[in-house]
């Protein structure tokens, strides 16, 4: 987000002033000033800083593909999507960024940006957020990060009611304070196809199994895939003999059994890459 450093003079003192504001542009930069007292006479939009020499050697030795016009804040999260394993926020994420105040690069990694929510929200008078969130990672774990979940976001009214439910109890705070931001990406341990192993937030703590509780009584879940009837397989597992062809179907039953359960396995893993 752009900063924008605006001259004016002070409404009640008439002095000349001169402040540095944050803003979207320059119309909500000069709103920002005159909210502040400011008389505004000349708005001037600050240009980022660009990368220094130590973080483009840095970004080189990595293998970084740098972009052209890269501000210092740029190339930063560029390195660190590197060094932490991380990969890209999607559009998605960034929308929640935003929901909360945050400012942030186009180039912000997942682990980056959950870190930063959970850090904006675990202060003191933000308690209702962040157990929104909190409870809206825990859904989407519940869902296995399906893309057909009924729920999108943290400000959906079912996640809102339970947040302010479990904002009732200081307990639950505290607990869902304890998290770090990247462990709401996904809970407990699993390992990726590069052999990585991966530890997310816990699924024991008070916040997970209140939160995890209230959303299997009030939120609506996809449709799983229904398994397959094995009625006809057991009756022919009651004829006397084994013959060559109930061996062949009793083959069928173990993989259709092991098929919803990869299935299964898949849709978990798919929740760190959704």
């Amino acid at each position: 987000m752009p900063s924008y450093e605006i001259k004016g003079k002070g409404k009640d003192t008439g002095r000349t002033r001169k402040r540095i504001f944050t803003a979207q542009n320059e119309e909500e930069a000069r709103q920002l000033a005159e909210a502040d007292g400011t008389l505004v006479k000349e708005i001037t939009e600050i240009p980022p800083d660009p990368p220094t020499e130590r973080q483009l050697d840095y970004a080189k030795d990595l293998g970084i593909s740098i972009p052209s016009n890269a501000t210092k804040d740029d190339l930063s999260d560029l390195i660190s999507l590197k060094v932490d394993r991380d990969k890209p926020s999607t559009e998605r994420h960034k929308k929640f960024g935003r929901m909360y105040g945050l400012e942030f690069t186009d180039y912000i990694g997942k682990k980056s940006l959950f870190s930063r929510i959970q850090a904006a929200l675990v202060v003191p008078g933000r308690e209702k957020e962040l157990l929104s969130w909190f409870t809206f990672r825990v859904y989407r774990e519940l869902v296995g990060g399906s893309d057909n979940a009924s729920i999108s976001g943290p400000d959906d009214p079912i996640i809102e009611e339970i947040a302010n439910e479990l904002a009732r109890d200081e307990k639950i705070i505290k607990s869902a304070r304890r998290y770090e931001g990247r462990e709401l990406i996904w809970f407990g341990e699993w390992t990726s196809p590069d052999g990585y192993v991966h530890t997310g937030g816990s699924n024991r703590t008070a916040a997970y199994k209140q939160a995890s509780l209230l959303l299997k009584e009030r939120a609506r879940f996809p449709e799983k895939p229904q398994k397959r009837s094995s009625s006809s397989v057991q009756q022919r597992s009651r004829n006397t003999n084994a013959t060559s062809e109930s061996k062949g179907c009793l083959s069928v039953v173990v993989i259709a059994l092991a098929i919803p359960a990869a299935l299964l396995t898949v849709a978990w893993i798919g929740d760190y890459f959704a």
